[in-house]
């Protein structure tokens, strides 16, 4: 029997070299991320789509139509989707972009005269350049060396224009086809990671995975539609107050609302800002009051009406999990900041609570995740039960056997 003191050598010369392999592994692994990076942007785009059309290919499946008809039916339908918007808005889009640029000149002078009246009302004189003069400085052979520096300071070379083509491309085409793939084969992968997980661990890895799938698809599909709703809500607002390229400024606050806390206050920021280089601060004042009131509309009315199951999660960690995200991998990073946060927050929570605390699962699972209730129905018509929690479980556990040994009764309130 060895001595006390050669034992805790022993556990703290392991404890160390754990360490030290868990560095170089995981040295490794980042390594092995950097060199495959541009296959990552079309894993996560094609694991939104999949989280995205799941639900209509299950709703098919169970239309007896098979899961491979389903999939292609599903994806057919989404292209088509984005085929028509593109169809529709592009003719608009390109007039309001030619008459931005047209305009631009205006603009940037109307900005001159701005500043001038700001720096006679201060005693400073600020007198930026005007259009013109920037224009001839541009054209001038000599500053071309300088422009070409210029450039390649700020990182926007040749190669990484050619990066970001090549990753546009790959997403593009990989990401319908991946998801294609995974929306095919889904049940079986679930079937296969149920395989794999120890017997006794089963029945709460599935209850696990029920809340993972549940709040990351009901995250991305609700931010998708609050986008096209805040989006379309936006574009109306400013044509109702006939601010010039209205359509841009609501696509762009619709785009940006996939970001938390985006959209509306970008989109209000902008047209407050071409509504004053117009001249019109009446104009401006109606923008932002417009855009406030689409925010607070989304808040408390569409938000809550579209994605019925939500991560709790502060707006100071969902404004530091952005920070950090983008910091890490800049816009990629900025949209899946917020659901990876609650993933984790859902798994480490969980743990937590059930094995350091002692709660159950549904008492781990009612901290973590927020049910809306759904909105009054139309007389006549079944309501749903809000508290019903069988929404958390994972929906292809149908397909996959069942455990050997017995399940935790699990009591759901009707």
């Amino acid at each position: 029997m060895p001595e006390p003191r050669s034992e805790n050598v022993r556990r703290t010369a392991f404890f160390i070299w754990a360490l030290v392999g868990a560095g170089v592994l995981g040295w490794g692994v980042l390594k092995l991320v950097g060199a495959v990076e541009i296959i990552w942007l079309p894993l996560i785009f094609a694991a939104g789509l999949v989280l995205l059309l799941n639900p209509l290919v299950e709703f098919l499946v169970r239309r007896r139509t098979p899961r491979v008809v389903a999939a292609f039916l599903a994806l057919g339908f989404l292209i088509g989707l984005i085929v028509v918007g593109i169809v529709l808005l592009a003719p608009v889009v390109r007039e309001q972009a030619a008459q931005f640029a047209t305009s631009l000149p205006n603009l940037w002078n109307n900005i001159i005269v701005w500043v001038n009246d700001l720096g006679e009302r201060f005693g400073v004189d600020l007198a930026p350049p005007s259009f013109e003069t920037i224009q001839q400085w541009i054209q001038d052979p000599a500053n071309q060396e300088t422009i070409q520096n210029l450039i390649s300071t700020l990182g926007v070379g040749a190669g990484r224009l050619l990066a970001g083509v090549a990753h546009a491309g790959a997403v593009t085409i990989l990401a319908p086809l991946l998801a294609l793939y995974l929306l095919i084969d889904l049940p079986r992968t679930k079937a296969l990671a149920y395989e794999l997980t120890p017997p006794r661990h089963r029945p709460e890895a599935s209850y696990v995975a029920g809340q993972l799938g549940t709040a990351m698809g009901s995250f991305v599909r609700g931010q998708l539609m609050v986008a096209v709703v805040v989006g379309t809500l936006s574009s109306i607002g400013m044509a109702l107050i006939d601010l010039p390229f209205f359509l841009i400024v609501g696509i762009l606050a619709g785009v940006l609302n996939l970001i938390p806390f985006a959209g509306p206050i970008v989109g209000g920021a902008l047209a407050a800002i071409i509504a004053l280089l117009n001249g019109d601060v009446t104009q401006a004042i109606w923008a932002v009051a417009i855009m406030i009131g689409i925010q607070q509309l989304d808040n408390h009315l569409i938000t809550p009406l579209v994605q019925r199951t939500r991560v709790k999660l502060s707006p100071v960690v969902i404004v530091l999990a952005l920070i950090l995200g983008g910091a890490l991998a800049g816009l990629v990073g900025v949209l899946i900041a917020v659901p990876l946060v609650a993933a984790v927050r859902i798994v480490v929570g969980h743990f937590w609570r059930t094995r350091m605390l002692g709660e159950s699962w549904e008492e781990a699972s009612e901290a973590a995740i927020e049910i809306t209730p759904p909105p009054e129905r139309i007389a006549g018509l079944r309501r749903r039960d809000p508290t019903d929690q069988q929404k958390l479980f994972d929906t292809a556990e149908q397909s996959v056997p069942v455990a050997e040994e017995p399940s935790p009764v699990v009591e759901v309130t009707k």
